[in-house]
């Protein structure tokens, strides 16, 4: 069996006390599934969905399928709420580029469930070793699209996070984000 590179899935120690740092943790996992997802085609082509590739398949497919949807309604319902009401107070152009971005960031939302939806079930089936290879357009696209969507959402919008939102702003956001995940917080 060849050697596959497994996320170590270490992210930083925060709690929903300082909900930017869970976002940016998301982040970091988001961009590692992405880049596990490329290699495990990679891998694919050369060695089949062989143990390694089954276990990788199930990773990436989990942390989809579980951790995204949650993710874009801290985003969707919670963050970019709160920062357009903080925008109000600002006005500019700096607030309507910030404004517009989020708008791009919650279409490219939409748009890469297509994507997924191309390579899911492949996937699923490399778990259970019954399909050797991964479209490669489809994740090369894939990865693309999160690549860009990603540099685009931490170099706008994080630094307006962390200029804009209240402290009062950000226990709420951790409030429903913990109970988002089905954890009663404070």
């Amino acid at each position: 069996m060849q050697d596959v590179e497994f996320p170590d899935f270490y992210s930083p120690s925060a709690g929903f006390e300082r909900p930017l740092v869970l976002v940016d943790a998301c982040h970091e996992r988001v961009r590692r599934m992405v880049e596990l997802l490329v290699r495990l085609a990679e891998h694919l082509g050369e060695h089949g969905a062989d143990e390694a590739a089954s276990i990788s398949a199930q990773s990436i497919h989990d942390y989809f399928h579980d951790a995204w949807a949650r993710h874009f309604q801290d985003e969707e319902l919670d963050l970019f709420p709160r920062l357009r009401a903080r925008l109000r107070d600002t006005g500019g152009e700096s607030a309507q580029h910030i404004s517009e971005t989020m708008q791009t960031l919650t279409e490219q939302h939409r748009a890469f469930l297509p994507l997924w939806k191309r390579i899911e079930p492949s996937l699923r089936a490399v778990q259970q070793r019954t399909v050797q290879r991964l479209d490669r357009a489809a994740v090369d696209s894939f990865a693309e699209a999160y690549r860009r969507h990603l540099e685009l959402e931490e170099d706008v919008l994080a630094p307006a996070y962390a200029a804009l939102l209240t402290p009062e702003d950000l226990r709420q956001i951790g409030t429903t984000m913990a109970a988002r995940r089905g954890v009663r917080w404070p």
